[in-house]
This record gives structure tokens, C-alpha cells and sequence, in this order.
């Protein structure tokens, strides 16, 4: 049977199920493979980001606009955007510069500071951030004085007034360790539970006796395992099917390895048995020995698959482990 027979034959999906659930010590292992090295390097990163963390202090300032006649609504709009280019502009910035004792470069202020607008427009938020809390009120109280300064030159405004100041504090930072770990975990089983998918889907195994009936036109007698009913029926069916004769048993390697002599002998006995392991990705194999055998004109009494799963054939047969064949059907 070639690989486009193969993909053409479809999946047993009760079988790829079960198959799946055989592999689900792997996926567990892979899961807390995936929340161990996610949570190692979630907390290597918040570790470093909390030893980054800066202090920050926030004022707010009421803002008092000018009456104006005839006014309307963008004549007292200032948004968080106007106010961060107003911070950087000479009108403010520039000022607090002023109030700084020197050594503070322009840039540094700037990147420590920003302006929002959260709902009203009348009331101003502005925060500074740096990593020491003494230097945070240093800037804090500059930024606050060229706010309130600003009133004098800014358009359409009155006065503007500090009603809240508040004190440095540590940023604070959030811990999702667990979150980590249980995305890491989910992520590493979802991709675990694909790959053995994917490797069942390609491989080339057989499992049951259905399958070498449907794939290779094989009959099979049954299954070799512990299970004392697959055992019985495996013994009635070979009964049935040798009828009183003897025929060499052989693997396919040894048909695959077989010489003039060996297939003499089984010309002479009238056929051979064919022992296929299951499980293993034989199917290539399994084909090449049938082939074999057709050139050499070696008839194939029947195949019975070894070294099988019990508790795979439980699960799919159930617990009477009945297995479905048509060894004496077709015989």
C-alpha cells in the first residue's frame, strides 16, 4: 500500500483517540515543562523590572478659564496632548529649568514629566518619575510652580491652582507569576497534543486487525497478547484457517532477508504465516514482504499481529475484547 492509498484511507478517529490518551503522561510532562521554564523566565524578568522601578508623585491642578462671551466649548479645550507639548515648551518647561539648581539637562526634565487629562478639562493631572524620591520632589514642585505660572501667559486662561500634591511612591508592579505559569503550561500541552497527532496521522503503524484486512487484503487471525479471550479467539481462528496443516511462521524482516531457500520452503508447505508487530511504523515493510512473496509465488495463509497493547485494546474492543476479524469469513 503506497502513501497515497495511505492518506486516501482516512483516520480511525476512536483509535487516534486513544492513541492520544496513551500520551497523556507526555503531555502532562510537557506542561509543567512549559510552566517551569515560563514562570523561570516570567520571574528572572519581574525580578529585574522591580529592581528598575521608579518613584512617582502626581499633582492636580483646577484650572479657572476666562469668561468669554458668546464662548463655546473649544474655547476651553485643552487636552492631555496640548498639555505634554505645553510641559516641553519654553512657557513651562523652560521655566522650571529656571527653579532647578543646575546640572539638570533639559532633555532629562522632559522625559521625567507628563500631562493628562482625564475627564474634565479643568482639572490637570501631571506626574514625575525618576528613580530617587528626593529628586522627585525637587522636579515635582518646579513643574508645579511653571503650571501655576503658566496662567499668566496662557490663552483664554485665568488662573490655575495646585489641589493636590501628592508624595513620592514605588511604582507599583504587577505579579501575573501565575498567569505565566498556566499560559507557559497550556501553551506547551497544546503544542505537545499537535505533534503527537501529527506523528500518528503520518505514521505508518498497524494496530489492529481491521486494518491489515482493509489495507493489505491480509486475513488476520487475531491478536497475540496477555488477554486470555483475544488468546482463545486467536487459537480458534488459527485452527480454522490451518486446517490440520503446518506452515512456517516468519516476520517480515525475515521475508525481507529470505533466500531461494526460504521461500522453497514455503512454496513446499503450501504458505506461510506472517507475524506483524504492532504498533511499529511497518506498513513500507509489511507491503515489501507481500511483494516479496507475490514474485515468489508464496501464497500468505494469514497474519496475526504480536507484542500488543491489552489496555489499547480494552479501551477500543472494550472489556470483553472482542476483536472484529474475518479470519474464518474469508477463509
Amino acid at each position: 500500500m503506497n502513501q497515497r492509498e495511505l492518506e486516501r484511507e482516512g483516520m480511525d478517529l476512536k483509535l487516534v483517540l486513544l492513541l492520544l490518551l496513551k500520551k497523556i503522561p507526555i503531555v502532562i510532562i510537557t506542561a509543567l515543562a512549559g510552566a517551569l521554564l515560563c514562570g523561570t523566565f516570567y520571574g528572572a524578568w519581574h525580578s529585574r523590572a522591580a529592581g528598575r522601578r521608579l518613584y512617582e508623585a502626581r499633582s492636580q491642578y483646577y484650572i479657572t478659564f476666562e469668561e468669554i462671551e458668546d464662548k463655546t466649548f473649544f474655547d476651553y479645550y485643552y487636552n492631555g496632548y496640548t498639555w505634554n507639548d505645553l510641559l516641553s515648551s519654553d512657557l513651562i518647561l523652560g521655566y522650571a529649568m529656571e527653579l532647578l539648581p543646575e546640572g539638570y539637562e533639559r532633555n532629562y526634565v522632559d522625559d521625567c514629566v507628563e500631562a493628562e487629562i482625564l475627564s474634565d478639562v479643568r482639572v490637570l493631572t501631571t506626574t514625575v518619575r525618576a528613580k530617587d524620591a528626593a529628586e522627585v520632589t525637587l522636579l515635582q514642585r518646579a513643574v508645579e510652580q511653571a503650571v501655576v505660572h503658566y496662567a499668566e501667559d496662557g490663552e483664554k486662561l485665568e488662573l490655575i491652582e495646585v489641589i493636590r500634591s501628592e508624595e513620592p511612591v514605588l511604582e507599583e508592579l504587577s505579579d501575573h507569576m501565575l498567569r505565566a505559569a498556566a499560559t507557559g503550561a497550556a501553551g506547551a500541552a497544546l503544542a505537545a497534543v499537535i505533534v503527537i497527532l501529527l506523528l500518528i496521522a503520518v505514521q505508518d503503524a498497524v494496530y489492529l486487525p481491521e486494518e491489515l484486512e482493509k489495507r493489505f487484503g491480509v486475513r488476520c487471525a487475531g491478536i497475540e497478547c496477555g488477554n486470555r479471550e483475544l488468546q482463545r479467539q486467536l487459537a480458534q481462528n488459527e485452527e480454522w484457517l490451518l486446517k490440520g496443516n503446518e506452515y512456517p511462521v516468519l516476520s517480515m524482516q525475515e521475508v525481507l532477508n529470505a533466500g531461494a531457500e526460504v521461500f522453497a520452503r514455503i512454496r513446499n508447505a503450501g504458505g506461510v504465516i506472517l507475524s506483524v508487530p504492532q504498533g511499529k511504523r511497518n506498513s513500507r515493510r509489511l507491503s515489501a514482504a507481500l511483494h516479496q512473496l507475490e514474485i515468489q509465488d508464496c501464497k500468505v495463509i494469514y497474519a496475526k499481529i504480536t507484542d500488543a497493547d491489552e489496555r489499547l485494546l480494552r479501551w477500543y474492543y472494550g472489556r470483553q475484547g472482542n476483536v472484529r476479524s474475518s479470519a474464518k469469513r474469508n477463509a
